[in-house]
């Protein structure tokens, strides 16, 4: 493995998207890639869990099959235990015993580099950046869950004295706050082709009947369009200058946040496979330029 001290892999989220995410992972996987930094918001969290225990086509397995299951995912979960992601299939189940996950290995990476998933304090509205190094505790795994956990549709979470839910709301590509923490070079995942401009949420009525004792998160909700479409421009700068570089599905793609079709799944994880091989020696090229 080679690592890259100066450099921070950045993930979006996206839901189910994310199987895009786990083929461009493992491509960087067999190229033996390791970062100073990661930084990853909601699905773009739960996949660099499996990237840092280094368990090439784990992301696959849980996109693709493990997925399927009604516990995973579904309304009757929302039903019954408010969850649509039932919390203990995906965060006790599948880790520990579904498709056991490297708990050791995780923790010798996260330890090496710095590992944050980003969340969205309810209170503030702004994101958490919560530094994870170690996944085999409650604690440790609540940080992921709560960058993963959909408003409307989960339980807030409570980490550090903090109110949390799902990171995309304050920050969906948090490659901004690692420049901040002095990587000099980003490279950064995102699971929307070009060309994509975030609409205006249309539940906004909702959040501020759900979410009435949070007028901040409630705004943060209100204006994310506004917030991404400008972070989508400044990453373009960015990669512009040569500080940043890009990965990004180069294909569109019909598949919803939720998706449960096997086939759609594995096709967009085939593309991601595809994208990243194909700029695999230009993403060297950036990462050994000095």
């Amino acid at each position: 493995m080679t690592m890259y001290r100066n450099a921070a892999l950045v993930l979006e989220g996206g839901g189910m998207r994310g199987a895009y995410l786990s083929g461009v992972l493992d491509v960087m996987h067999d190229n033996g890639l390791k970062f100073g930094g990661y930084a990853g918001t909601s699905a773009g969290a739960t996949h660099l869990c499996s990237y840092l225990s280094e368990q090439r086509e784990r992301n696959r397995r849980i996109d693709v099959v493990h997925s399927a299951s009604k516990r995973y995912m579904g309304w009757g979960n929302l039903i019954r235990t408010g969850e649509f992601f039932e919390v203990d299939y995906c965060y006790r189940q599948i880790p520990y015993v579904i498709d056991p996950f490297d708990f050791e290995k995780f923790r010798e990476n996260a330890t090496e580099s710095e590992f944050y998933a980003a969340a969205s304090n309810l209170e503030t509205g702004e994101a958490a950046y919560l530094l994870t190094r170690d996944l085999d505790t409650p604690e440790g795994m609540d940080r992921i869950r709560a960058s993963a956990s959909l408003p409307l549709m989960s339980h807030i979470v409570n980490v550090d004295g903090m109110k949390l839910l799902d990171g995309g709301v304050a920050d969906s590509i948090p490659f901004e706050i690692m420049a901040k923490k002095g990587f000099e070079k980003l490279i950064v995942i995102v699971t929307q082709p070009e060309g994509y401009v975030k609409k205006p949420n249309s539940l906004v009525p909702l959040f501020k009947i759900i979410y009435r004792k949070y007028p901040k998160f409630i705004e943060a909700v209100r204006t994310r369009h506004i917030r991404y479409n400008e972070c989508l421009k400044t990453l373009d700068e960015w990669c512009n200058r040569g500080t940043a570089f890009r990965i990004r599905p180069s294909e569109s793609f019909d598949i919803s946040r939720l998706e449960k079709d096997k086939s759609k799944l594995a096709r967009l994880y085939d593309l991601g496979v595809k994208d990243m091989t194909a700029l695999m020696p230009r993403l060297m090229e950036f990462l050994n330029n000095v």
